[in-house]
């Protein structure tokens, strides 16, 4: 049964979750009607937390220890997992680990695959943020892919970036290059009872403050939550100073441009895929890459 934006708009302004699920699906698949719907609706400014760092390192069980202790707010759960080259499918496997709030009245867990995008998001990652908006959340959470030193993209879009480290994954070298440690508001490592965390922690803290910077170092182990609460102080503590500074409103007006910036990625994408890879005459090409371009 085919459902009319009307219907959807009225839907989620009910707080139907099955309306909101099909506006999500819109994103995916047309961020022209997505763009048009989310216009129509109203649209709370949630806190959107970017949560990254590298494979392993408990960026799913951090975010499920934070939803076991927000039971008094709307979270979102944005989960970008890798796809595959070939198939384009992915195994969106991070939902298992958040499982047990899948159910949750309050929490709405949506994951999305990378689909080749650079940065460790999904293509409709603007799209789906401001979808989530509408449906009256407090808190949006982001889980990148967690591809490395490259993985900033989210800085882009998140109004918190939170960098989640490791003591057993190499981490300390990491922290000696430039990139994702560039883009992080609160820096976390995880795994506190393994014994080389609080080494972790100490070099961490001597590198922000040899860089003139005052960042929060949390200790915390996502699987018994013992450093969670803290997570979550520090979070709001961050959300009520950057709304109360103006930083809030400037990354906002930067994300309208990356946003339009993103939107005209995909239509390019979209007009290159629909040329024929087996075309050979170079000319054709660019004339039918042009045209397909400078039409309306």
């Amino acid at each position: 049964m085919q459902i009319s934006e009307s219907q959807i708009i009225n839907g989620i302004s009910s707080k139907d979750r099955k309306s909101f699920a099909k506006l999500l699906s819109i994103c995916e698949s047309d961020p022209v009607a997505a763009n048009r719907i989310i216009s129509r609706l109203q649209r709370k400014d949630a806190h959107v937390v970017g949560i990254t760092g590298s494979p392993g390192v408990g960026k799913s069980s951090i975010i499920n220890a934070i939803l076991s202790k927000s039971s008094n707010r709307r979270v979102g759960v944005i989960a970008v997992d890798p796809s595959s080259p070939f198939s384009g499918g992915a195994l969106l496997g991070d939902r298992i680990r958040m499982q047990s709030h899948a159910t949750d009245q309050n929490v709405f867990i949506r994951s999305f695959a990378s689909r080749g995008a650079l940065g460790g998001l999904s293509p409709s990652i603007f799209e789906v943020c401001d979808a989530f908006e509408t449906f009256d959340m407090d808190m949006v959470l982001i889980e990148t892919v967690g591809v490395g030193q490259s993985d900033t993209e989210v800085a882009n879009i998140a109004d918190t970036v939170v960098l989640l480290l490791s003591p057993d994954g190499g981490d300390e070298i990491q922290m000696m290059k430039a990139g994702i440690m560039e883009i992080a508001d609160i820096f976390v490592v995880n795994k506190s009872d393994n014994p080389a965390s609080i080494s972790l922690k100490t070099k961490l803290e001597g590198i922000i403050k040899f860089g003139g910077k005052d960042i929060p170092v949390i200790l915390a182990n996502s699987i018994t939550g013992d450093g969670v609460e803290d997570l979550i102080k520090a979070l709001d503590s961050r959300f009520e100073r950057i709304k109360a500074d103006g930083t809030f409103a400037t990354k906002r007006k930067k994300r309208v441009f990356f946003h339009a910036q993103s939107f005209l990625r995909r239509k390019i994408d979209t007009i290159m895929q629909s040329i024929h890879s087996e075309e050979t005459d170079i000319e054709k090409i660019e004339k039918e890459l042009m045209k397909k371009l400078c039409s309306k």
